[in-house]
């Protein structure tokens, strides 16, 4: 269906824009579409700079854009470190019973938390109809929704949500826009540095190279999960008669 069609009928129209290669060709995609799309993006105080280059290019020629800020490091402190393993010890209540002092978070309630709740909330605020989505179907097992679905009464809109990450990539070649770096080494730009969740990103050895600093508070949180999760793998190895 052509863009138009779809942005018809909608007053106000937000795109959710990461600084990631499949947001940005949703924005050039409908470039020509834009005085009539306002660009959302989260700053969550932990990007890269490669992430702030590429949110600022598309800032510059963007008539409507609006930057959210949220304080992922804050939300961390007070609610646990994120994580792909989450033992009970450092669970919420395992933390209140005094089973281990640190606090482990799954990674989906933090991105929640601090990505994509943030966004929704201020497109609705702000009158959104419909919401402009860089989801691709190759990049996970199920979509949680589908394109053109309505939720809480907002259009959910994928442009690209049958496109393989080589068409995103030829795409914006075909633009003329250079692809940062991190593509050279990660499939996918991060939207925290230093996340320790989503371990199959592969940050660590990125972080390493370009980032030490990064690195090094990258690493120090790994190094925290991996004492957490020590003693109960070490049970359920001991209950499975594993040696």
């Amino acid at each position: 269906m052509d863009p138009l069609d779809r942005l018809s009928g909608h007053q106000k129209v937000g795109l959710f824009f990461s600084g990631g290669k499949d947001s940005l060709v949703c924005v050039y995609l409908l470039r020509e579409f834009l005085e009539t799309i306002t660009i959302y993006h989260n700053d969550t105080g932990d990007q890269l700079p490669e992430v702030r280059d590429q949110v600022a290019a598309v800032q510059a020629f963007a008539p409507h854009f609006v930057r959210i800020e949220t304080d992922v490091g804050g939300w961390i402190a007070q609610h646990g470190i994120p994580t792909d393993l989450l033992p009970y010890s450092a669970h919420f209540v395992g933390h209140l019973v005094g089973d281990t002092a640190t606090k482990l978070i799954s990674r989906y309630d933090c991105c929640l938390a601090n990505l994509m709740i943030p966004l929704w909330v201020r497109a609705k605020e702000d009158g959104c109809t419909m919401v402009i989505r860089g989801i691709k179907r190759v990049d996970m097992p199920k979509l949680p929704a589908q394109d053109g679905e309505v939720f809480d009464g907002v259009e959910l809109y994928y442009p690209i949500q049958e496109w393989s990450d080589a068409q995103v990539v030829n795409y914006l070649h075909a633009c003329g826009v250079k692809l940062s770096r991190i593509y050279e080494h990660m499939d996918h730009m991060v939207d925290c540095a230093t996340c320790s969740a989503w371990w199959t990103e592969k940050r660590g050895a990125y972080l390493k190279q370009f980032h030490p600093e990064k690195f090094r508070q990258y690493d120090a949180r790994l190094q925290t999960i991996i004492n957490e999760i020590a003693k109960p793998l070490a049970e359920l190895r001991r209950e499975a008669g594993v040696a």
